[in-house]
Formats: C-alpha cells, structure tokens, sequence
C-alpha cells in the first residue's frame, strides 16, 4: 500500500520538504535554534501537504500537526518511536520545556526570577508528555500509544513557537530564554530527525549508488560489509566525469537516470565514515526517487552550491 506522500499530487511538497531538510546539511547554521527553525520548516511544509492530501487545507496548524503524527507516522514505525532513545531523551530532559507564551499571560520578566507555581504552569505540556509516557511503560496498547504521540506533538509545537517568538521583550533582550531554547534544541534536534525519518518510511536507511561504489566497482568495499539489499531505482538529475569521478546533480527536471539503491538498517551508523570517504568535493542529501513504479526518497551524494539549496527553498 503507498504512503500518502508518495501520489503524484505530493510531489512538488515532497520536493519543497526535502528542500528544507537539505539546508541543513549543506549550509553552515552554527546555532541549533537555527537548525532546529529549518526542521520545523520541513514539518510544516509536512503537515500543509497531508492537510491538503486530506481535503482540510483550513485547519488549525496544531491540530494538523498532531493529525499528521498520529496518522501520518506508518503502523510499522510507532512503537519504534515510542520507544527511541531520542523520545526518552526528550522525557528526561531537565529542567522541563516552558512555553513562554504561558510566561508572557502570566507576568513573566526576563530580569526576574520565575516563581516556582509559574514554572510548574509553564511546563505543563512538558509534564504531560512525561506522565503519557510512564502510563505506557506499564500499559503499552494502541490508546495509550496514541496519546504519547499526540502529547509530544503538542510539546514540540510549544517549541516552535518558542522559537519563532524571538528573544525581545518590552524589558529588553531575554538572554536567559535565549539559552534555554539552545538546550531545548539540542534535544528536540534529534527527535524531529527521527520524525521525518518515520514519516517517509526511513529514507536514511536508503542510499543511491550511481558511480564507484556501486557493486564491482574499485570502492564498493567502503560499504561492501554493510548488509542489506541492491535494487534498481531511477533518478532525475545530470551526470559528468571529472578526472574520472562521477558527479551527479540533481534536478527535478532532469532527464531520468538508472542507479542502484541500497536499503540497510545499518546505514544511520556508517554514515559519518561514507561522508568522510567522499570528501568535501560531494554532499549527501535526499531526493525523490523512482522504485519498482513507486515514489521513495534516499540518500544520494552530489556536487551543489549553497546557493542552489536557498534556491530550492523558495
């Protein structure tokens, strides 16, 4: 059965989605409030095209953002998300996510101290993701599942508002905000990579393979003790040989190529030891993909500009 992202209709978001996911992996954002905006971007854009898939283009962005997580996120995959380190980490994560919007409605002053009642208000969603979480350890059925996914949607949606809403207050500059949210983002990082792996069915357990390290080739042994499956697939996207390498450039409009893909449960551990082989000269990012008739997205290396990424994004 196809996934809903993967019907023709989809295509131009999936390809606006991959945009934003692949910024931040070519372009140098130093700050991980930042790289944490750019993911949200991507689960925005998500959550826009399964409201359209769906026929509900008016409705409430965190309604539609909790939909598409209790809906969106494949049957195959949700326990596995329950049970990640990346959600624990989340669970456990000290001092608990405040929304500031509840700060703000309730007199909070970055050159003051927060009153423990106001902490505790202002952590609420955080809480209930803790207390859904620990119901499931002890009764882990379908309900109490759901509610865990629906309570870490709110929580992540309170971040991205968070976000959005900046570091000026009438007071002045809110530094201590500021930090937080940086140590809110190192944690919530993790868990929306792991989000739009989920909801497009694992794309970096996928690698495209269309020059040397394509089976019988002189570096198939960079990932020959990887197991998993070879299949065919087809690309859109331009290839030339320099010096006798391949680079391969991708373009949605491209004429179609043949390739090789390369499914593993491995790959999300050698991933840093294949980047490192292909040097600075390729960058990897993902891409539609054409597989026995259907759309999948992979990992794919490439030679790009940043400039072509920002123009992507638009």
């Amino acid at each position: 059965m196809a996934y809903w992202w993967q019907i023709e209709s989809m295509l131009g978001y999936l390809q606006e989605i991959l945009a934003h996911i692949n910024y931040t992996r070519t372009s140098s954002i130093y700050k991980k409030t930042g790289l944490c905006r750019y993911l949200f971007d991507a689960l925005n854009k998500t959550w826009t095209a399964f409201n359209d898939f769906q026929g509900e283009l008016g409705r409430a962005d965190i309604q539609s953002f909790t939909q598409l997580l209790i809906e969106g996120i494949p049957n195959k995959y949700i326990e596995e998300f329950v049970e990640s380190k990346e959600l624990q980490d989340l669970v456990n994560f000290e001092p608990q996510i405040m929304n500031h919007n509840t700060l703000r409605r309730n007199g909070y002053r970055p050159d003051q101290e927060i009153e423990p009642q106001l902490v505790k208000k202002a952590s609420r969603e955080h809480s209930k993701v803790v207390n859904a979480y620990n119901k499931y350890l002890f009764h882990q059925n379908d309900e109490v599942k759901e509610r865990v996914i629906k309570r870490v949607a709110e929580l992540l949606y309170i971040v991205r508002s968070n976000i959005a809403h900046g570091e000026k207050t009438p007071y002045g500059p809110d530094l201590k905000k500021k930090k937080r949210d940086e140590e809110v983002c190192k944690v919530i990082i993790p868990l929306q990579r792991l989000l739009l792996n989920v909801l497009f069915d694992y794309p970096d357990r996928k690698l495209v393979v269309y020059g040397t390290l394509t089976p019988g080739n002189v570096n198939h042994q960079i990932i020959s003790e990887i197991q998993g499956d070879w299949g065919n697939c087809v690309v859109n996207g331009h290839v030339r040989e320099i010096n006798g390498l391949t680079f391969f450039s991708w373009d949605p409009h491209g004429p179609p190529l043949k390739a090789q893909l390369f499914t593993s449960s491995l790959l999300p551990n050698r991933w840093k030891q294949i980047d490192e082989f292909e040097g600075s000269s390729y960058k990897r990012i993902l891409i539609p993909i054409a597989k026995n008739d259907e759309i999948a997205i992979a990992n794919i290396y490439v030679t790009i500009k940043n400039s072509e990424v920002r123009k992507w994004r638009r």
